[in-house]
């Protein structure tokens, strides 16, 4: 592989992950709390509010040792 930016053949690469957290949303929190409240159930709140949904996603990434570009490979 070569860089696109210099020509260069001396590489590096690296593993970039990226972490996504997707929290609730005002009407979602506005459920759960209504729901606490009319059931008066402590146990149902408790996994509502710890609860976040993560996605990660793995990828590699090229660094050029002449110029620094950077890319993905």
């Amino acid at each position: 592989m070569h860089c696109p930016h210099c020509g260069s053949t001396n590489l590096a690469y690296f593993p970039v992950t990226q972490v996504k957290t997707k929290n609730r949303g005002c009407v979602g929190w506005a459920f759960w709390i209504l729901l606490a409240v009319l059931t008066c159930g402590l146990i149902l709140i408790i996994p509502a509010i710890t609860n976040s949904k993560t996605k990660s996603k793995v990828r590699t990434q090229a660094v050029c040792q002449t110029c620094g570009n950077r890319w993905n490979a």
